[in-house]
């Protein structure tokens, strides 16, 4: 099923049909009422822009069907370039968010407009599934290894299995680097351009990015006594604590612009990225060709990563065989541990936060938590930040008092870049499987894994399989080996809803004291 192309002359009775040929088409696909009655209110909003801006009798094309296995709504308009999806109140979360697909994309080649917009986002539930199938299918064939002989697993193994797990490496490595360069440059632009309202860009950014870090320091410090790891590791028998912190600090320096990429040293990318991004930010609109680019490349490589992901049963169905296969199955076993470490730790950090902003915004504890738990709920159901984006943002407009101008900026800002319980879990887990799979750490490999976890949970966009791209880059920068990415997949199906769940509910948090910092809140709403 392809697109279905229609051609209007654009006046509001065409407004009217492209709006009732969408909702028959989502209607057809089961898509549920309020993402219907969004979505419909979207392109209805684009259209109608696109009148205003261009003058009424504009002939349009509108395609609305499935391509390349997104069902996606096309509009094409020729004349010269007017973008109908900016707007002065939510441009900024436009800018930051189309491309994953919640707002429409455009664009302008050969003197035709383009706009597109995703129609459906599949459910979680499906890679779940795939990845439940590709676990029983491997745990019986693995069952039934000592029925085949030794040389033909070995076969298999070698022919077969080991291409297929390194293939697979192999391309998210590849493009790993490339997306985080691309989405953190593209990130830094976007928030170059809101940086014209001042102390509130300044301060959320600021607010949001140390957080990040002293969560993922607390975490640490939590699991790593509980795990008793030893830090005393084995950098270098001669080389003291302060010299192993010393050299950490000046590796995150690239000594030339190929290497960081060509290893997949994400600090270093790091690092190139801001400066560029910086760069690009201080040129101003001479770099806007450069800055369009940027964005284009960092909706490319998400498109590209998300292609790539699809193939994630495959590799946990070749892994966990592998595994089974090598008599290494019995590892699996030990994933309650950091399944229960990480709930605690999640847990506790959470409770601390919800005190803490409690006490700041001087609302009762329990009165709060009534007010931020819908929000909460819907992300913990559906394990979609994206899907409780707007529920959030009522959340802090209605319930909590935030002017709308605030939560328009800050709550899409925090949902890129603010996930406190995500950078618990990812701390956690490496140190975790660091104890499993006996990788001599010390005080600076900690280090690392707090810097390279925040920077990595900040740097990712909101897209599916942005989780196994985060472990594939922590896991080389770390030392730990491939054979836990089976382990980190199967806690990560299991913690998707939880850490969800639990983002949502501290951005909301969040978003309420950057308001009240801001003097940008109603308190008579808050306390009502």
């Amino acid at each position: 099923m392809g697109l279905s192309i229609k051609e209007y002359i654009l006046d509001e009775a065409a407004v009217e049909a492209v709006s009732s040929d969408l909702q028959a088409y989502l209607q057809k696909l089961g898509a549920d009422r309020k993402d219907i009655q969004r979505l419909r209110l979207s392109v209805e909003e684009t259209l109608l822009n696109i009148m205003e801006g261009c003058g009424g009798g504009l002939r349009i094309s509108v395609g609305i069907g499935k391509q390349l296995g997104q069902h996606v709504l096309r509009l094409r308009y020729a004349g010269e370039a007017f973008d109908p999806t900016r707007n002065e109140e939510d441009d900024w979360a436009r800018n930051l968010l189309s491309g994953t697909g919640y707002f429409p994309c455009w664009n302008y080649r050969k003197r035709t407009n383009n706009v597109s917009l995703q129609l459906t986002h599949k459910a979680k539930r499906s890679t779940l599934f795939c990845i439940l199938i590709a676990a029983v299918a491997a745990a019986a064939l693995g069952a039934a290894g000592p029925l085949f002989p030794d040389s033909l697993r070995t076969t298999l193994d070698e022919a077969l299995l080991t291409p297929v797990s390194q293939g697979f490496l192999g391309l998210m490595s590849t493009f790993a680097g490339i997306m985080i360069a691309f989405t953190m440059c593209s990130g830094i632009l976007n928030v170059g351009d809101t940086m014209t309202l001042g102390r509130m860009g300044r301060r959320t950014l600021t607010r949001f990015i140390l957080i990040s870090f002293l969560v993922s320091a607390a975490a640490a410090a939590m699991v790593v006594p509980v795990l008793g790891l030893d830090l005393s590791g084995n950098a270098g028998e001669h080389d003291s604590q302060l010299v192993q912190i010393s050299r950490l600090i000046f590796d995150i320096l690239p000594s030339n612009p190929i290497d960081p990429f060509r290893t997949g040293n994400a600090m270093q990318i790091v690092v190139i990225a801001l400066l560029v991004g910086v760069g690009l930010l201080l040129i101003g609109e001479r770099g806007g060709r450069i800055h369009g680019l940027i964005d284009e490349g960092a909706v490319l490589t998400q498109r590209i990563i998300s292609f790539i992901c699809k193939l994630i049963p495959l590799f946990v169905f070749v892994m966990l065989l592998r595994q089974i296969w090598s008599g290494q199955a019995e590892t699996l076993l030990s994933i309650w541990k950091p399944i229960l470490l990480i709930v605690g730790a999640q847990l506790v950090i959470a409770a601390v936060l919800w005190l803490t902003s409690s006490l700041y915004l001087k609302v009762p504890a329990a009165a709060l938590m009534k007010k931020v738990l819908p929000p909460f709920l819907l992300a913990f159901t559906t394990a979609s930040s994206m899907s409780a984006m707007p529920l959030g943002m009522e959340t802090c407009t209605e319930k909590l008092g935030v002017k709308k101008g605030t939560v328009s900026f800050a709550y899409p800002l925090g949902t890129v870049m603010y996930m406190p319980a995500s950078i618990v879990y990812f701390t956690v887990i490496v140190c975790t499987l660091a104890g499993i799979y006996h990788v001599e750490i010390n005080l600076s490999w900690i280090i690392t894994a707090v810097f390279s976890v925040t920077l990595l949970v900040i740097a990712m966009p909101p897209i599916p399989g942005a989780g196994m791209l985060v472990y594939t880059i922590l896991f080389t920068r770390l030392g730990i080996p491939a054979e836990a990415l089976v382990l980190a997949t199967a806690m990560d199906v299991i913690m998707d809803y939880v850490d969800t769940g639990f983002n949502v509910l501290l951005l909301t948090l969040q978003v309420a004291c950057i308001g009240k910092t801001l003097g940008a809140m109603d308190r008579e709403v808050l306390l009502k």
